[in-house]
Formats: C-alpha cells, sequence, structure tokens
C-alpha cells in the first residue's frame, strides 16, 4: 500500500519595506558653480573618519551649471534619525585645493545644497556675544536663533545662531557696525513616513501642512497609512498607530529686534 503526502508550501511572510528619503547633493566652491568634479562624503564622527558611511560625487560639469549634482541615495528614515547629526566633508581638488567639514541633520528627501568655502571674506567682525532667550506658550523652550546683522553698507549677513539650550543661553557673534536682528525657529519636525518607528518626544509633521505638528508621548510606530489628522479641539495624547501623539501648534519663523550685543 503506497501513502501519499501532499507537498507543504511555505508561504512567503509579510514584509513592509522600512520607509525611505532620496537625498542628493548640489556641491558648490564658494558659492559659486564651477567645473571639475567635487566630493561630500558623510561620516558618523570625527572618530570614525576612516569609515564613509555615504560617498557623493558630482560630474566633471562645464562650469555653466551641468553635472553640479551628486548621484542620489535612498536612506532609511529610521537610520537617519538615529544617527542625528551627520560629519559632512566637502572635497574640491581644482587648484588651489578647498575643503570643508561641517555637521547636518538630515530626515527628509530632497536636495541639498553644500557650499565648499573656505570662509574668506564672510564671519569676520567683533567678538560678541547674546543671551538667546525663547519661549514658547509662555514656557522656556528649546529652539534654534538666528541672528542676522545689518551693516552700514546695507548687505545682510549671519552674525551667528545656535540653540537656546533649555530656553536659554549665550551665543557668541561676530558683528561689526550694523543692527542685529534674532530669528527664532520653530521645531519643523520629520514629515510622515508610513511604519516608521518613533521615540517619545519626537515630532513628527503630516505630508500637507496645515499649522498643526504632532509630539509624540509614547514611543512605537507610524501606521502604514497617514492618518485624519486631528487639531487643539481633541486635546490629550491620541492613537497614531501603535504609538501615541498631542496636537501642537506650529509657529512661524518670530524676529526681534534690533537687539544690544555684548562685545567681548
Amino acid at each position: 500500500m503506497m501513502t501519499t503526502i501532499a507537498p507543504v508550501l511555505a508561504l512567503p511572510l509579510s514584509y513592509t519595506p522600512p520607509p525611505k528619503v532620496r537625498i542628493q547633493f548640489r556641491v558648490l566652491r564658494e558659492g559659486e558653480v564651477t567645473s571639475g568634479p567635487k566630493f561630500v562624503r558623510l561620516y558618523r564622527s570625527w572618530l570614525t573618519i576612516s569609515q564613509v558611511a555615504m560617498a557623493f560625487c558630482t560630474g566633471e560639469g562645464d562650469g555653466r551649471g551641468t553635472n553640479d549634482l551628486t548621484q542620489a541615495y535612498n536612506v532609511d528614515v529610521a537610520t537617519l534619525l538615529a544617527q542625528g547629526e551627520w560629519l559632512a566633508c566637502g572635497v574640491d581638488d581644482a587648484p588651489p585645493r578647498k575643503t570643508r567639514a561641517v555637521y547636518l541633520t538630515i530626515s527628509d528627501s530632497g536636495v541639498l545644497t553644500y557650499n565648499i568655502t573656505s570662509g574668506e571674506g564672510s564671519g569676520g567682525g567683533a567678538s560678541a556675544e547674546i543671551t538667546a532667550r525663547v519661549r514658547v506658550d509662555g514656557v522656556l523652550a528649546e529652539r534654534e536663533v538666528v541672528f542676522v546683522e545689518k551693516p552700514s553698507n546695507g548687505q545682510f549677513r549671519i552674525a551667528g545662531y545656535g540653540p537656546a539650550q533649555d530656553g536659554e543661553s549665550v551665543v557668541e557673534l561676530k558683528v561689526t557696525d550694523g543692527l542685529v536682528y534674532a530669528v527664532a525657529l520653530d521645531d519643523w519636525g520629520t514629515v510622515f513616513q508610513p511604519n516608521l518607528s518613533v521615540a517619545e518626544g519626537q515630532v513628527i509633521r503630516p505630508t500637507v501642512m496645515l499649522g498643526w505638528l504632532y509630539r509624540v508621548t509614547q514611543s512605537g510606530q507610524l501606521p502604514a497609512v497617514e492618518p485624519a489628522w486631528w487639531d487643539e479641539s481633541l486635546q490629550g495624547p491620541q492613537p497614531l498607530g501603535t504609538a501615541r501623539a498631542e496636537v501642537v501648534r506650529y509657529y512661524r519663523p518670530q524676529a526681534h529686534g534690533p537687539q544690544p550685543v555684548e562685545l567681548i
């Protein structure tokens, strides 16, 4: 007697690819498009400078705007958010060779402009300092503050910038002979990405901005489909996938000034 054994078919496991952003660089030299290849390399820190995390390169170019863009990378949003600041090093080997290193925070898709500059002709002036103090709804809050100076020649320049840590901190400036204005920037948040893992305190921005942001109060994963966002009429933490979040208002940049500065 023969027994027939029916084959067992293995069903494929469901897989949801992690949300990604597409990033690309437009690389300039001293604010201008120039010919010759240029490089931007991203590292996790100075301690891992021997390990390139991502590398971008432009084409040869013709000095008139052709090939000033690098190739694009698709990167997991979770990787970008977990890293926070990346060490970005730009290199242009055309004589005289120039290089520049800055810290970048990347969370959204887009073309990032990277200017390889020695800083000559900018950033000069007398050393000064000013106290940056930011309140949101009357409560001290950490936000970025940019200080803009209008010198006597009428050409605006950046005098300095920095975070108001814990709502209040001293920011170092470089000033000439002009008036200084302060511009405070609210947290713009991270744009909604399906199935994105989020942590408590993180701010999420809808893909269509209507003036509201959503601060995560309980870590978890965003839903696969963007929800119907709520406004301030619905108070308290609400379900957002497996996470929970509360609505917060987005405040447009606020400017104040002229502001007195203290020379040091």
